[in-house]
């Protein structure tokens, strides 16, 4: 596996492995047909926010690859700080990718200064993710109000 810096060349694989990963993760029984929609929404974004992130010296983009495969992405901004995007195709889970796009991106928000009060957000009910983000020091610090999935803010202390 290999962690690089996210070129325009990755923007054809970014929109299919989005809806993979929220696939896999966002949809429980009872969701309603407004989170799918958001869910169809944020899978529709996502190859336009890889995009502008690549173009701007706010964001860090990182991709994780296996022999000329995307296994999953990251996008961490600067100013927040925050891990904004973080997707892994379900079929690369406990392969390392997840852990090792992390490690670049909190690398990238360091190198920025940013070592703490880096901040997240991740869907309520996604226990794997959560534990996944506490094994780098995150916890959850309450409700994101005003969302169709219910969604938590999770930031890293000090």
């Amino acid at each position: 596996m290999q962690i690089r810096k996210g070129t325009a060349d990755d923007l054809p694989f970014i929109r299919d492995l989005t809806k993979r990963a929220t696939d896999s993760t966002y949809f429980i029984d009872g969701m309603g047909d407004s989170a799918a929609s958001l869910v169809a929404h944020y899978v529709e974004k996502s190859t336009g926010v890889f995009e502008l992130a690549l173009g701007s010296a706010n964001h860090t983009v990182y991709v994780a690859t296996k022999d000329d495969t995307l296994l999953g992405y990251v996008i961490a901004i600067h100013d927040v700080p925050e891990i904004d995007w973080i997707m892994v195709d379900p079929a690369s889970h406990g392969s390392g990718a997840g852990k090792a796009l992390m490690i670049a991106a909190l690398d990238a928000l360091a190198e920025k200064g940013a070592r703490t009060n880096v901040r997240l957000t991740v869907v309520a009910h996604n226990e794997r993710a959560k534990a996944f983000y506490r094994k780098f020091g995150f916890l959850v610090t309450g409700p994101v109000p005003d969302r169709d999935i219910p969604t938590v803010e999770m930031q890293r202390a000090a």
